[in-house]
């Protein structure tokens, strides 16, 4: 349930699954050339998931992908037994930010927005229910990411802290 979605948003980003096909480091330009080093092999990604929606904390498992879209736009996947998201990230030259947009298996879908490409602000929601959601990605190296999550303002709020690496 939305527990997943944040074990998703999470593992998202500088953390995921994906296996569509290959990207180029240098297939990313301008202001999104920085993320280039998330593209490639998948990462393995630990997520620390608190007790929420009756179920108790845990620790999920599982892989992301990032592969180049169209429009300089980079596409994640996030993996685990029971949960799948598909994550976008992005920057507006019109708006002069950067973007995350996210829809999974569960009906979860946010949208969040950054001034620096590391800490997104946004809101993410399930149906009727909809929180406030920040999210700060840490690259440690070329191999290794962090991924803080904190959820506010309603009925399912948490934080969810991931580590990838590959």
């Amino acid at each position: 349930m939305r527990t997943s979605l944040y074990a998703a948003v999470a593992l998202s980003m500088f953390v995921s699954v994906f296996a569509a096909s290959p990207a180029r480091a240098d297939d990313l330009t301008a202001k999104m050339a920085p993320f280039s080093y998330l593209l490639g092999a998948p990462w393995n990604c630990t997520t620390n998931v608190p007790a929420m929606g009756g179920q108790p904390a845990r620790t999920d498992q599982g892989t992301a992908t990032f592969d180049v879209a169209p429009g300089n736009v980079v596409h994640n996947r996030v993996q685990t037994t029971t949960y799948a998201g598909d994550f976008y990230f992005g920057y507006s030259d019109r708006m002069s930010t950067y973007w995350q947009t996210s829809a999974d298996n569960i009906g979860g879908h946010g949208f969040l927005t950054s001034s620096d490409g590391k800490t997104y602000t946004g809101a993410s929601s399930m149906g009727p229910m909809s929180m406030q959601d920040t999210v700060t990605y840490g690259r440690v190296s070329d191999n290794k990411v962090t991924v803080h999550e904190v959820l506010s303002g309603g009925p399912m709020a948490g934080t969810f802290d991931t580590v990838c690496t590959r």
